[in-house]
């Protein structure tokens, strides 16, 4: 069963335009990915893991250290300079497998990348060390930690580059970020999307704003103007007819896992832009953590699972709760056909992950649930989604 079979989520499944959470930010409390002054907006996480690797001179020949647990996301912009994949093991609590990654660093490898999974970060002083040690670029993979603190350090500034994917924290339709604070990455060129897009970008985001009853008496009078998007859009298509698709959309902003070449080297919409710009971030991080504690609250008590990670820290602002379930399959499909926004991170990993490459990577890709505590979620969806899960967990 594709995802195509399933009904849609019954509550939002990760951020939404309202008018709580996107008014001009006056005070950030938590560190940010986005604070870091050297930094260039994006169509996307994974296109900003391309350029980075670009940037770094990443070539043929080259081997790129990437954990075993990963999207496959991750592991294209790798293949599309030609370097060669390279994984290693992480640990239960997620912890890189430092004696693995010293194991496998070659004289060809030249670069690594460290994933803070589900927002809680990674330490990153040694790992830093024995990057410097042998000259090898360290990609610091933000994908899910846009807020907090690493090695006392504010997030996305130990490595020598740092990714970012904004879309998964905040309510656009695509948009990621590429920073550094000791390289230069001015030179990197980035085209601005087509007028296509920038109109598809921003009725993207309030037509799922709308769908899941948000903006008020606006919401209606947009939903109004959407029953003639289908006939505005194809007027749109038709005035760039050669474009053959480029346009439409990065695959990363529909869920797909691939890496469109097109969209590698453009920045993310006006509209998104705007956004972020205007978001008060300290909101979006207390209200995740917020909802973050009330789910482990229930979900602790759940038979058959367990949380990811038994306490938040102090900086730390989830993209997700992570739930450890031991018989996976005898609830996902149930979760999923009854509206239940749940997914898994590494549910399908690279061919070359195998159980003896990464036993943890391979038992985790099946066995974490992840549910939202994005900042959008009311008090009543909330509870509706923990009165599913226990249901289905307690049936």
């Amino acid at each position: 069963m594709n995802a195509s079979n399933f009904p849609a989520p019954s509550i939002p499944p990760s951020a939404l335009l309202d008018f709580i959470s996107n008014q001009p930010s006056v005070k950030v409390d938590f560190p940010s990915i986005l604070d870091v002054k050297n930094a260039r907006f994006t169509t996307s996480g994974r296109a900003s893991i391309a350029l980075a690797l670009e940037h770094a001179d990443i070539t043929t020949g080259d081997e790129v250290l990437i954990p075993a647990y990963h999207c496959e996301a991750m592991v294209a912009p790798a293949r599309w300079l030609g370097a060669t994949t390279v994984f290693y093991r992480i640990n239960p609590d997620t912890s890189i497998q430092l004696e693995d990654i010293d194991a496998k660093i070659t004289s060809k490898t030249r670069a690594i990348i460290v994933t803070h999974y589900f927002g809680f970060e990674q330490q990153l002083q040694a790992i830093r060390a024995l990057c410097t040690k042998h000259a090898i670029v360290l990609i610091e993979d933000c994908a899910h930690a846009l807020f907090g603190l690493s090695s006392g350090q504010p997030i996305g500034t130990t490595g020598d580059y740092a990714v970012a994917s904004c879309m998964k924290f905040l309510p656009i339709y695509e948009g990621g970020l590429i920073c550094s604070t000791t390289r230069d990455i001015s030179n990197i060129r980035l085209a601005p999307p087509s007028l296509m897009f920038q109109i598809k970008s921003a009725i993207n985001c309030l037509e799922t704003s709308v769908f899941y009853n948000r903006l008020g008496v606006l919401g209606r009078v947009i939903n109004a103007f959407f029953k003639f998007k289908d006939k505005l859009w194809a007027y749109l298509k038709s005035l760039q007819p050669d474009r053959q698709g480029v346009g439409l959309g990065p695959s990363s902003s529909e869920g797909g896992f691939g890496l469109d070449e097109a969209w590698i080297h453009k920045t993310m919409s006006i509209f998104s832009d705007r956004i972020i710009r205007n978001t008060e971030l300290s909101y979006v991080a207390e209200r995740r953590r917020q909802n973050y504690r009330t789910l482990n609250t229930s979900l602790s008590a759940l038979p058959d699972c367990h949380p990811l990670f038994s306490t938040l820290p102090e900086h730390t602002v989830p993209w997700v709760f992570p739930l450890y379930v031991k018989n996976p399959e005898k609830y996902f499909l149930t979760l999923k056909m009854q509206g239940v926004p749940v997914w898994r991170f590494g549910e399908f990993l690279d061919s070359a992950v195998t159980k003896d490459v990464c036993p943890v990577s391979v038992e985790y890709s099946k066995h974490i649930f992840q549910f939202p505590c994005h900042q959008s979620l009311t008090a009543g969806e909330i509870d509706w989604m923990l009165n599913k899960i226990s249901q289905i967990f307690s049936e």
